[in-house]
């Protein structure tokens, strides 16, 4: 078993369809074990999307992230990485695969209602910034 971490973004919630999303992710074997709503700071949404801070349109996707409130969790699985990343799909909705968490509910490039973690090194850095410690210790040490 392994852990991932996930975000639903402003307009997931804002459309009202947070449920059906953490379903849909349940679905395929994989068990939320912490989620909480939040309201992400500047310092969260660097971190987040570290890879975009040079791009023309970051400034776009920062004012988007501190929109609205977001839900954070994490899940465990086999390859819950993977499993998460294959499940969410493309970042560009047109472009994500029939089935997808994209594909299904995104609307646009920004308006593409998740993000998942994509290393297990990206994992860690994105998890403490919303869960104590001690909760990830837990979570940790009972799979051992």
């Amino acid at each position: 078993m392994n852990y991932s971490f996930g975000l639903l973004k402003p307009d997931c919630l804002k459309r009202g369809i947070e449920k059906e999303v953490l379903t849909t992710i349940e679905s395929v074997g994989l068990e939320i074990v912490a989620v909480k709503r939040v309201r992400l700071i500047k310092k969260e949404v660097d971190v987040i999307w570290a890879s975009c801070l040079k791009e023309d349109f970051y400034n776009d996707l920062l004012e988007f992230s501190l929109s609205g409130d977001c839900i954070v969790f994490i899940v465990k699985g086999d390859d819950a990485i993977t499993k998460l990343n294959d499940l969410v799909g493309h970042y560009d909705p047109e472009r994500a695969k029939k089935g997808t968490i994209r594909h299904q509910f995104g609307i646009s490039l920004m308006e593409n209602v998740i993000h998942s973690t994509s290393t297990e090194e990206i994992f860690w850095k994105e998890v403490f910034l919303f869960y104590p410690i001690s909760l990830i210790a837990k979570l940790v040490n009972s799979e051992l």
